[in-house]
């Protein structure tokens, strides 16, 4: 019995010593080329760490978000056909993303990771498992035996569907599909504390559509981005993950549905504080990377801007040169909206801002238009500069009551036309400054014409105005010889009417305030490179007016308050008049032209 028993044990161990040879022999040849022919379950062997990628975080390295916007599409207007203006910008969203690593925790869901060769993109096994504390960990029963050697690793969740090394994402699950890949991993025969790192991104491009405007709209506003047909734009992406290289699947019509409550106020104008209005969109829209942007449109399917129904509006983008959007990069498509203002232009045109250099025209704008019916506009800026202050007479005058000067220069200093201080609506009916200013009949005295005497500074600083214009340009056709003049009282209400949606009405009940929408006022000039007439200025007007109740001793010229900056409750009328001492005061000129048919 002891002698058979010897015999199986020696049969048993040649066994064995056989098994190991033949095992040896084919490592060899299954591993040719590698450090030694042994097989690393790496699995066990080593830790795969996983981060996650914020949207732009490859835009971060080296800059700050701030200054990292990233513009895409010029300056490009589009009319919406209800007398509203769109100009279309794409920026990179640099709002600041508050999760900070700690807080970024993946999807729970699962996970699967694909190891290749990096020399032939074999691949060499693969692994599924969870994410848990920012680690992958594969499920009990899995295993990669790989031959020590450099490796490339690919890792993604179940919003991405796979079919041998494609790895297919819908636009449908673009949102929430999440790959990572590290690339020349090498993993030694004797592995110890390994770490494999994965930076999961997300697969999608991520767009918000945010309206910029210039008074306040309520909530109700309502869009869809679409495709432009059906086949531009990509509904699949596929990632060849031996490769790492990305490709586009067929087109398909797309539509998202985007809602909006009430408007913000934007970022602040020094000196003028809140002068714009926003409203970022409820929902964000996620596309494939390389979607070519000037295959969307976006239409309005509700609400109200500028008092205008935005009903069917609607705009396609287009870029002058091809734009695409990156793989995990975010987007904020920013649709200035501006009211359809015209432009008085120094060739003696009138346009619209698309006619602009500053839209993308040709033609260079020196003033507002008011009222076509009088073919009036307000020049872009101050007479002097925007900080220039003028007195409306150098003439001697009472400053309190007491001796007068002598009858001549206190007759010169009159208008024929004079209006009682008394809330008198009179003041709203006179048009006449360009007579007021140049007409010597409109004097007291008959030979007085204001616009070209020294001793009347504002009226000498309106005539005299010449715009700022570009080297090269001149006013030329019909603009050639003709005059700026100070506007009367009754003129300057079409300011407020016409630029800021103002209630002249008011004017008659509220003791000279108007409610406007200083804000739209303000963007009638900057949106042109023109200086904000809501800056914290007091405007002279040409009219006159007498202060009761002493009709015999004191006059005064009216003056405007125009620096309410609010949307709702900005105010229009005479601001300050206090008498006869108001005249040698410095306040600023706006000067007004009547430009021809």
């Amino acid at each position: 019995m002891k002698r058979k028993t010897l015999i199986r044990t020696g049969l048993l161990f040649m066994a064995a010593v056989l098994l190991t040879a033949c095992s040896s022999n084919d490592d060899n040849k299954e591993n040719n080329g590698t450090d030694d022919g042994k097989k690393v379950n790496i699995a066990k062997a080593v830790t795969f760490k996983v981060d996650f990628a914020d949207y732009n975080a490859e835009q971060e390295v080296g800059v700050t978000r701030a200054g990292n916007q990233e513009e895409k599409i010029g300056r490009q207007v589009i009319g919406l056909g209800n007398g509203i203006l769109a100009q279309c910008t794409l920026q990179r969203d640099t709002t600041k993303q508050l999760k900070t690593i700690a807080t970024r925790a993946l999807p729970d869901d699962t996970y699967t990771m694909l190891a290749y060769d990096v020399a032939t993109h074999t691949l060499r096994g693969e692994l599924i498992g969870n994410v848990v504390g920012g680690v992958f960990r594969y499920s009990s029963f899995g295993a990669i035996e790989i031959p020590a050697g450099t490796y490339d690793f690919v890792l993604f969740n179940s919003k991405v569907s796979r079919s041998g090394n494609l790895l297919t994402v819908t636009r449908a699950n673009a949102g929430d599909a999440l790959i990572g890949r590290t690339t020349g991993k090498v993993i030694p025969s004797s592995p110890y504390n390994q770490l494999v790192t994965f930076t999961m991104k997300h697969v999608a491009a991520k767009v918000k559509v945010q309206l910029t405007g210039y008074m306040r709209f309520s909530a109700g506003i309502a869009a869809t981005l679409a495709s432009v047909n059906a086949t531009d734009v990509p509904s699949t992406s596929i990632y060849d993950a031996s490769t790492g290289t990305w490709s586009l699947g067929t087109g398909a019509a797309t539509t998202d549905n985007l809602t909006y409550g009430s408007s913000q106020p934007g970022a602040i104008t020094p000196g003028l504080g809140r002068t714009s209005f926003i409203a970022a969109s409820s929902e964000d829209a996620f596309f494939m990377p390389s979607t070519d942007v000037s295959k969307l449109k976006l239409t309005f399917t509700a609400g109200t801007i500028y008092n205008q129904n935005m009903t069917g509006a609607n705009l396609t983008f287009a870029p002058k040169t091809p734009l695409q959007l990156d793989q995990n990069g975010s987007y904020v498509l920013n649709v200035d909206l501006m009211y359809r203002f015209l432009y008085l232009m120094s060739d003696g045109t009138r346009g619209f801002i698309d006619k602009t250099t500053f839209g993308g025209g040709t033609k260079t704008p020196i003033a507002v238009v008011v009222s076509q019916s009088r073919h009036m506009a307000v020049a872009l800026e101050n007479a002097g500069g925007a900080n220039a202050t003028y007195v409306w007479t150098s003439i001697p005058h009472q400053t309190s009551y007491g001796t007068w000067p002598s009858i001549t220069q206190l007759w010169d200093l009159h208008n024929k036309t004079v209006i009682n201080h008394d809330y008198d609506i009179s003041f709203y009916v006179l048009e006449n400054g360009n007579s007021v200013t140049w007409d010597a009949a409109e004097s007291t005295n008959n030979t007085t014409i204001k616009g070209n005497d020294t001793r009347f500074p504002a009226f000498y600083a309106a005539g005299h105005y010449t715009p700022t214009l570009p080297t090269g340009v001149n006013l030329t056709g019909k603009m050639v010889g003709k005059k700026w003049y100070l506007a009367a009282l009754g003129e300057w209400k079409y300011v407020c009417s016409a630029l800021g949606f103002g209630e002249t009405a008011d004017l008659l009940t509220k003791k000279n305030m108007c409610r406007w929408q200083g804000t739209l006022a303000h963007a009638a000039f900057t949106q042109v490179g023109g200086t904000s007439i809501i800056a914290k200025k007091i405007y002279w007007s040409s009219t006159e007016l007498r202060y009761l109740p002493k009709p015999t001793c004191c006059w005064g010229a009216t003056v405007l308050d125009l620096s309410k900056p609010t949307a709702l409750l900005g105010y229009f009328g005479r601001g300050r008049y206090e008498a006869v001492k108001e005249l040698n005061q410095g306040y600023t000129v706006r000067p007004f032209i009547i430009y021809d048919e």
